[in-house]
């Protein structure tokens, strides 16, 4: 499993159940990954973003995600 696909299971679990590794997460927060590990809470997207880039500027490493439920998108 690549960075990116860690990242994205990591969120969807944290979407789904609000917990991971015993921390609990409140929709509304944005979350910064890196690696499959939280490594910043902040109040907007923007904030996580700039959290995440201050800990490794390559813009194609990490993710940046609001906690609220998963959306299923279905096309007939």
């Amino acid at each position: 499993m690549n960075e990116a696909e860690t990242n994205q299971a990591v969120a969807e679990q944290i979407c789904n159940a609000s917990r991971l590794n015993g921390k609990t997460f409140h929709q509304g927060e944005c979350l910064a990954l890196l690696d499959g590990k939280v490594v910043a809470v902040a109040q907007d997207l923007g904030a996580a973003l700039f959290a995440l880039r201050a800990m490794d500027a390559d813009p194609h490493r990490g993710m940046v995600f609001e906690v609220r439920p998963m959306v299923t998108d279905v096309i007939r």
